[in-house]
């Protein structure tokens, strides 16, 4: 009974707070699969025109742990505003923002028997300094290809509710995507066109500019980036 009460009082103290993202600590619940996720509440921010999230629906995942402990089939959302991994707890439907450094991989299960792979990132920025990003896993060979689901905000818009004119962010979906390299060196590249493409791997720019042309590839396109990716590999482009 004391437990219920302790938990009742959190759930309504969280829905009492204004907009803001963290507001307390998940609460311990007394069985072994809640206390292997830590994490904060999380508030939804709705004030955006446009989508937060890669997954607009919960999506049954899968979460691998940096323990090595897997975590099967709970309730999953990916925001890319953010950056961050959002869980429903189906015990008391709190809402919750996983802790990033936990996490090693996740899985975004989709209704064809599929999923969307994600790893966690350690990109090195500068010498000094280390990104730790979510990114879903689109080809995994000797040269890999990684896409970032960011989503900014870009701009504003203005929209009447309830008679009420109020100001909204608009997000815009801006992927970043990554080339892994065999030495595990990572390659970043932002709204992919063939010369960009091109600019990033000079010692093959030659071959690489073939398999462009004799497969008709437009690099804009995100499927003719990840076909590119594995023309790149069958070629064995870089073998060492």
């Amino acid at each position: 009974m004391k437990k219920t009460i302790i938990l009742s009082f959190i759930i309504i103290s969280v829905s009492a707070v204004c907009q803001t993202n963290v507001v307390s600590k998940i609460p311990l619940v007394d069985t072994t699969f809640s206390v292997k996720l830590t994490g904060s509440f999380f508030i939804e921010r709705k004030q955006f025109v446009g989508q937060q999230y890669y997954n607009q629906d919960w999506s049954k995942g899968d979460i691998l742990l940096n323990t090595g402990e897997k975590l099967t089939d709970i309730l999953l959302k990916y925001n890319g505003l953010y950056d961050e991994l959002i869980w429903l707890n189906t015990f008391n439907y709190g809402i919750f923002k996983l802790d990033k450094p936990a996490i090693k991989e996740f899985w975004l299960k989709t209704g064809n028997g599929s999923a969307h792979h994600f790893k966690q990132l350690k990109i090195y920025t500068t010498l000094d300094s280390i990104q730790n990003t979510f990114a879903e896993l689109l080809i995994n060979n000797k040269v890999s290809l990684f896409a970032q689901r960011k989503i900014e905000i870009q701009g504003l818009q203005y929209v009447t509710v309830n008679k009420v004119r109020q100001k909204y962010d608009n997000l815009v979906a801006t992927p970043v995507y990554y080339f892994k390299l065999p030495l595990n060196q990572y390659i970043s590249l932002e709204k992919p066109n063939r010369k960009k493409v091109l600019s990033l791997f000079p010692e093959n720019k030659k071959a690489i500019t073939k398999i462009i042309n004799d497969n008709r590839l437009n690099l804009k396109r995100e499927s003719d980036l990840v076909r590119l990716v594995e023309l790149i590999n069958e070629n064995q482009l870089f073998s060492k």
